[in-house]
């Protein structure tokens, strides 16, 4: 019996549980399915190789993530600049046969005059008169009119989100996503724009050596309660407060951190039949990524940490270089590069996803000038819930389901715990969010019956609360 249980031990988790030790609480217990602690957040040597589950690179915009990267390594007896490497982003989008650097929408010149041209008139014509665009889609034409959208923010996003963008809303755009003024725009369409670190991202740490496991293992040796892997999690009965294990374990808690993805945590929640919590995980919607790792033995094959790929006739919407991220990624005289390639999750076949991982393949040869046999080694990692998909459904009834959840002592955090869009710092903060809500809170257990509350399907004003057989919106 522990008063928290935590499920996953990802950045997410592993905050969490670092945070609580920092509050003096040690009465709680952490179990990850995996052998390995970090969920995607981790590495793999492979031929004297390391690759990342994608690029998990570090952004710092909150100053307690600073200093806790800070504490963290000087209670491993070293120090943050020994350990992380600061980079000035060089990040490119590949289009009409020209690298554009990032964002887009303000360094558009070197692109045909023709495309600049139907940029800045339609950001002038952009449509300012809708107060509350319906989608993405429409967010864009108000915000940076239709040339902007199809050149890169349409095509680019469809590739990522793998969804019709009528369909996805906009509520993720935040940070990620750089508004500009037309004088953005203009001095970025005549000469080449000296505004270059535009943006959240337009700075970056990473590891010296070792990959992004790093990050993982600095945080591993200052938690003092173990870690239980290979602990995969089957049933969460909120009722009598108990997770049972497929190792046979059960363990009771009064409070339950959830980390690991929601759609996966209420498909095991223990209801009735026809629950609403099966119903509702089945309305989660997100995306698998191919995430194709390539060594090769030339070296220098490019200058740039990653270049998005909004045309069609690329499979994937990213790819980045290693070997500039981190010179220690691959051995010397080597470069390496990782891809991204995006569909929504559960949609393909082990045939199709092999099909569209050679193809992606060898796309990216073709961008690079390499052929097959410059490949020294090839890493396929194939991410489930890798984006979760911001659609109508999700931004009605999300954050009802959350509070719900939080009624009975479950608190659902993190990237996939909250079904977002965020960062490792995000993680961080979320982890020593949590932690800090359950010490301050003046009891451990939350009553209340399981319910998910949803808007009705025919009125936005009337809403009604049913529990465990709940109309769910379409």
């Amino acid at each position: 019996m522990s008063k928290v249980v935590i499920l996953g031990a990802g950045l997410t988790g592993l905050s969490a549980a670092y945070h609580l030790e920092e509050e003096g609480f040690k009465d709680y217990k952490i179990f990850e399915k995996e052998n390995l602690t970090g969920g995607l957040c981790r590495s793999i040597n492979q031929d004297r190789c390391t690759f990342d589950y994608t690029g998990h690179l570090i952004h710092i915009n909150n100053p307690y993530f600073k200093t806790f990267l800070e504490n963290i390594t000087t209670r491993n007896q070293t120090s943050f600049e020994k350990i992380f490497e600061k980079n000035y982003r060089k990040s490119f989008i590949f289009a009409n046969k020209t690298f554009t650097e990032y964002p887009f929408q303000i360094n558009l010149f070197g692109q045909p005059n023709n495309i600049i041209t139907e940029c800045i008139e339609e950001f002038v014509k952009r449509r300012t008169y809708i107060k509350k665009p319906k989608n993405f889609h429409e967010w864009v034409l108000k915000h940076f009119g239709k040339g902007l959208g199809k050149h890169f923010l349409f095509p680019y996003n469809e590739k990522l989100w793998a969804t019709n963008l009528k369909k996805l809303m906009y509520s993720w755009t935040g940070r990620f996503v750089p508004q500009i003024k037309l004088k953005d725009i203009l001095q970025g369409s005549f000469a080449k724009n000296n505004e270059s670190q535009f943006g959240y991202n337009n700075v970056f740490y990473y590891p010296k050596f070792g990959g992004i496991q790093t990050l993982i293992n600095q945080i591993n040796n200052l938690i003092n309660n173990p870690i239980n892997t290979n602990f995969n999690a089957i049933e969460i009965d909120l009722k009598n407060k108990i997770v049972k294990f497929d190792n046979q374990h059960v363990e009771n808690f009064e409070i339950l951190i959830n980390t690991i993805p929601l759609n996966s945590c209420l498909k095991i929640l223990k209801e009735k039949s026809n629950c609403s919590a099966k119903k509702a995980s089945n309305k989660l919607v997100s995306t698998s990524v191919i995430n194709f790792n390539l060594a090769f033995n030339k070296p220098n094959i490019s200058d740039k940490h990653w270049i998005y790929i909004p045309e069609k006739n690329y499979p994937f919407y990213r790819i980045g270089f290693w070997n500039n991220i981190s010179k220690t990624s691959t051995p010397k005289k080597f470069s390496a590069i990782y891809g991204e390639t995006s569909f929504i999750n559960n949609t393909k076949t082990k045939t199709q996803i092999k099909n569209l991982t050679e193809k992606s393949i060898q796309k990216s040869l073709n961008l690079l000038n390499l052929k097959n046999q410059n490949i020294i080694t090839k890493k396929i990692l194939l991410i489930d819930n890798a984006y979760v998909v911001y659609d109508k459904w999700r931004d009605i009834n999300l954050k009802k389901l959350l509070l719900n959840l939080k009624s009975n002592s479950l608190f659902s955090i993190g990237r996939y715990g909250e079904w977002k869009y965020s960062s490792m710092e995000e993680a961080i903060l979320d982890g020593k969010n949590i932690a800090k809500e359950i010490i301050n809170s003046s009891k451990f257990s939350f009553k209340g019956a399981l319910k998910i509350e949803v808007e009705p399907k025919s009125s936005t004003k009337n809403k009604r609360v049913v529990k465990n057989e709940q109309f769910l919106q379409k």
